[in-house]
């Protein structure tokens, strides 16, 4: 028997065709790095690159999963969870359409726009713009009516390093925190006891009608006081309505311990936008522009902008999630990290 045998270096020859020579690999080399370049270059023109804050961006929104999963389990064992037509997503973040402690209508669209993790991720490049060093005292006021939004925004604070001081107004328009047996402190302590955040209420406020209640029953009134004194917060309940964003103001203050560097609002209480009839219109971001309150009595955010504060506004959903790039209702919630409006690089302004 012959066996043939052939050197390693040799070229395998086929009929009819000659062997390629080995492409050098200096023009490998070269190939590849105009590859890259390109890449780059197409990226950079469609403003597509990573968000500097890409990385916090991703933590926060895992923290508003981890958070999601606490309080649908939470919601579950007490029998509360709602039905697939509220809350197909199944967050746990929607509560009951009216209780004794609902305190207005409510859009479930909006509330659930608010569920998408995405949204902590959004905060976190909007708060990345304002350089805040890390320990800074940012006050956050959140109601009971969007659940979603308040956790996105302790989550993204927490997670850039900054000092939430949280202020709350517990009553909620239709499927926030409606139910008396889980009310949003009740949300809060068993985030808390869970690791998921470290964030306390400071103080907090009855809502409705006045920040007192007087838009509900003495039954929702007595629940919402009792949920304050077994989490340990101070209910505020000054009268009239200067009364009592006059003392939040300074209980805040008095916890950041100096001039805070940002206001977040989560919702629509009184505490927050006061009696001003402007109120629902504000804009979702304000820096270096002074609001005015027409109408009425200002709140906390029309005070925050008066002491050149920015203010972070999450209200309107609709229109907050156009500007930031979110979709509106999504079903089911994106994919952590999928967006590019919101996690890549954010475009520059134009030159006028």
């Amino acid at each position: 028997m012959v066996v043939l045998t052939m050197h390693a270096s040799t070229p395998i020859r086929y009929a009819g065709h000659e062997p390629l020579s080995p492409t050098p690999f200096v023009a490998l080399a070269v190939a590849a790095a105009l590859s890259v370049a390109m890449w780059q270059l197409v990226e950079a023109r469609l403003g597509r690159l990573t968000h500097p804050a890409h990385g916090e961006m991703v933590r926060a929104a895992q923290k508003m999963q981890a958070a999601t999963q606490v309080a649908r389990a939470q919601r579950a064992e007490l029998g509360l969870s709602q039905p697939p037509a509220f809350d197909p997503n199944r967050t746990g973040l929607l509560g009951s359409e009216f209780t004794e402690t609902t305190t207005s209508l409510g859009d479930p669209a909006a509330k659930r726009t608010a569920t998408n993790p995405d949204l902590a991720a959004a905060l976190v490049g909007r708060i990345a713009e304002l350089e805040l060093a890390r320990g800074t005292p940012v006050l956050v006021v959140v109601s009971g009516s969007f659940i979603g939004a308040n956790i996105a925004a302790i989550a993204a604070v927490e997670t850039l390093g900054l000092k939430p001081v949280l202020i709350s107004s517990l009553g909620a328009s239709m499927h926030g925190a409606t139910d008396a047996a889980l009310t949003w402190l009740d949300i809060e302590t068993e985030l808390r006891a869970k690791g998921v955040i470290a964030a306390k209420s400071i103080a907090a406020v009855i809502g409705g009608g006045g920040g007192v209640g007087g838009t509900m029953g003495t039954d929702g009134i007595a629940a919402l006081r009792a949920a304050a004194r077994r989490h340990g917060v101070p209910l505020v309940e000054n009268r009239p309505v200067e009364a009592l964003i006059d003392r939040l103001y300074t209980l805040g203050a008095a916890a950041a311990g100096d001039r805070p560097g940002l206001l977040i609002n989560s919702g629509g209480s009184v505490a927050a936008l006061g009696t001003c009839a402007n109120g629902a219109t504000l804009p979702p971001m304000t820096r270096g522009q002074v609001l005015t309150c027409t109408d009425g009595t200002p709140g906390l955010i029309v005070r925050a902008s008066n002491a050149d504060m920015p203010v972070l506004h999450l209200l309107n959903m609709r229109a907050l999630a156009a500007d930031w790039g979110l979709p509106f209702d999504p079903v089911p919630l994106p994919m952590v990290g999928n967006n590019r409006a919101v996690y890549g690089m954010p475009p520059k302004p134009r030159q006028r």
